[in-house]
């Protein structure tokens, strides 16, 4: 990402409230606050696909045998939501609830529709210039690592030995993943929030 403030407040509860964007991601506040959720709101112009869509096709259904264990944040995303998707790779996949129109940045706020969050806050962060660009840790979701909103200090940085300390938030490269990084909020020793972010993103600072 390249950049040393990342998250700007959360709560224990998982709680973002990002810098910039003033958008969220678990269970913090979206751009502006106070949003009302809107179905699949339009990334850019009002003429160019939207994300997520309800009534398209439904992702394709788990092959039997495989294994049931819960989807990890990262490396490349989360389940069959990855990083830089675009709205055309997402029409009609169904994965994602639209709440919060493109704002200044331009970028686009989204639920997982398996993982929903409370009014005014957003899971995923869709960026015009880069498509699918952050995922927050809602719901329980943890790294390939085992960390997640609620883990200490200590063990974040037992998994990730390079983790870079900030003022307003801290990052950590992605194992397997080059191209993304974790930002983390740190509050009592406790992680309050995490991102799986495309490093560069250009959603939230």
């Amino acid at each position: 990402m390249g950049r040393s403030a990342i998250v700007a407040a959360g709560t224990a509860a998982g709680a973002l409230l990002l810098a910039g964007c003033g958008g969220g991601g678990g269970d913090g506040d979206a751009k502006g606050g106070g949003t009302a959720e809107v179905s699949a709101p339009a990334i850019g112009a009002t003429s160019t696909p939207n994300l997520g869509g309800g009534g398209g096709q439904r992702p394709a259904p788990r092959r039997p045998g495989a294994p049931n264990r819960p989807a990890a944040l990262g490396p490349l995303g989360y389940g069959t939501l990855r990083l830089g998707m675009t709205a055309r790779q997402l029409r009609g996949s169904g994965l994602l609830i639209g709440k919060v129109r493109g704002g200044a940045t331009g970028c686009s706020g989204y639920d997982l529709r398996t993982r929903r969050t409370p009014k005014g806050s957003v899971g995923v962060y869709y960026s015009p210039r880069l498509g699918i660009a952050s995922i927050f840790a809602v719901g329980g979701m943890r790294t390939p690592q085992g960390i997640g909103v609620g883990s200490t200090l200590a063990q974040v940085e037992r998994a990730y030995p390079k983790l870079a300390r900030g003022v307003n938030g801290s990052s950590a490269p992605v194992p397997g993943n080059p191209k993304a990084v974790y930002s983390l909020l740190l509050s009592g020793g406790r992680v309050t929030s995490l991102a799986l972010d495309l490093a560069g993103q250009d959603c939230h600072n």
